[in-house]
């Protein structure tokens, strides 16, 4: 008994190891992408770039939420796994279609871009939401060393190619060739991975009916999160310089590294939680509870970590004549506090996942998406930090309001 016991914790920390390195690596990626755009992208062409990325976004929060969240919350109780796993295969020939039309209806409106840059983000777009819907089969499989060479590719996808063509192309459009050549070289890795679950078509309508019942709510919650996240882009276009776009967006990313606790948080609590609450539902919910109290303590203590940091710290990553400025020092802070609490309200999003409550959620978002949408309009005259600031308290009024909301629910319960 004791020794099986042992033998239970040493998979458990080699679990927990293999999905740090593997939330290292993006990390890594990540910083160095920064960097170098910090220093040798222009800022004209890293401002246009996000703004595309916003609207990837966009289309991910219309178009991929319901398939997306039914499927965490299914997978673990489909009796065929591969007929499961190839339904939703086949819902994202749908979805891709629809992005082409969404794609285009974007170029009508705004005609800044070539039409070679509007073909590579549709191709873009439809081999990421192929390459994350597979994935989540390794990680819900618990295939954690599958998963860990999947992220390292996609690292390699989203910020060591398009790096290395830039270097030599110095255009927008190099940065997307670089994407979609990583992430189709990452789609045949994991699809290698998959032998076991070959492509079929699979078209259940009991099913989907089920899917859309459930997260459809998830709709317009991941609507206004989109609202909250990435809209202020817009208004700094608008309002200011797409220059100041790329600033901002260089400030955020950096802000962004405290995500990696999130992403350790998700990739290992999650599915375990999943799986344990198709065992016993009220312990999961407590050991669930356990788990937000610690990552939340964790946060706490890495914001004053990060607040007593001299400032040439940042300097690693961002040009020192930002941050020398105390109105760009200011700004990353309201970032980095942004998304300490971003990732926290998301991780109290699974109590209502496992309650199956996303309607209460949707207008917890409502209220949230409506203050931010009020605060942008600031960013005319205060500037990129009344941007971080909106987000600071959207984000903020979401986790009061989910903390409210679930207290109710607990108390109807009992």
């Amino acid at each position: 008994m004791i020794r099986s016991k042992i033998k239970l914790d040493i998979f458990k920390n080699k679990a927990l190891v293999v999905t740090v390195f593997t939330v290292l690596i993006s990390v890594l990626g990540q910083l160095l992408f920064v960097r170098f755009a910090s220093f040798n992208i222009e800022k004209i062409d890293y401002g246009n770039f996000v703004l595309l990325q916003t609207l990837i976004a966009g289309m991910s929060a219309i178009l991929l939420q319901i398939p997306s969240h039914s499927f965490d919350r299914f997978y673990n109780a489909a009796p065929k796994k591969i007929d499961f796993i190839n339904e939703f295969r086949t819902i994202l020939l749908f979805v891709n279609f629809i992005s082409i039309v969404l794609v285009f209806l974007y170029s009508q409106i705004i005609d800044k871009f070539t039409f070679t840059t509007y073909a590579l983000l549709i191709i873009l777009f439809m081999f990421l939401n192929n390459f994350t819907l597979n994935q989540k089969v390794l990680l819900f499989n618990l295939e954690r060393g599958k998963f860990f060479f999947v992220k390292v590719s996609e690292t390699f996808s989203k910020f060591v190619l398009p790096i290395g063509f830039y270097w030599f192309e110095g255009t927008l459009e190099s940065l997307f060739f670089g994407m979609v050549l990583g992430y189709f070289i990452s789609n045949v890795l994991i699809l290698s991975f998959l032998r076991g679950t070959p492509f079929s078509i699979r078209f259940n309508i009991e099913n989907i009916k089920k899917y859309f019942t459930f997260s459809s709510p998830v709709i317009f919650m991941a609507i206004f999160t989109w609202g909250i996240s990435f809209s202020d882009r817009y208004f700094i276009e608008y309002y200011l310089t797409t220059e100041d776009v790329a600033i901002y967006s260089i400030l955020a990313v950096v802000a962004g590294i405290g995500v990696v606790i999130g992403q350790i948080y998700f990739m290992y609590v999650e599915p375990k939680i999943y799986k344990a609450y198709e065992v016993d539902k009220n312990h999961t919910i407590t050991l669930l509870n356990k788990y937000l109290l610690n990552l939340s303590g964790i946060f706490i203590i890495l914001f004053v970590f990060v607040t007593l940091l001299p400032r040439n710290v940042f300097t690693l990553l961002i040009d020192k004549a930002l941050i020398d400025q105390d109105y760009y020092y200011f700004t990353i802070l309201v970032l980095i506090m942004s998304v300490f609490l971003g990732v926290v309200h998301t991780a109290h999003h699974m109590v209502f996942k496992l309650k199956k409550r996303f309607d209460l959620l949707a207008y917890i978002y409502l209220i949230a998406f409506m203050i931010n949408m009020c605060l942008n309009f600031f960013i005319k005259e205060s500037g990129i930090i009344m941007a971080g600031v909106s987000t600071l308290i959207s984000y903020a009024s979401i986790l009061i309001l989910q903390l409210c909301v679930y207290r109710l629910i607990m108390k109807s319960n009992t």
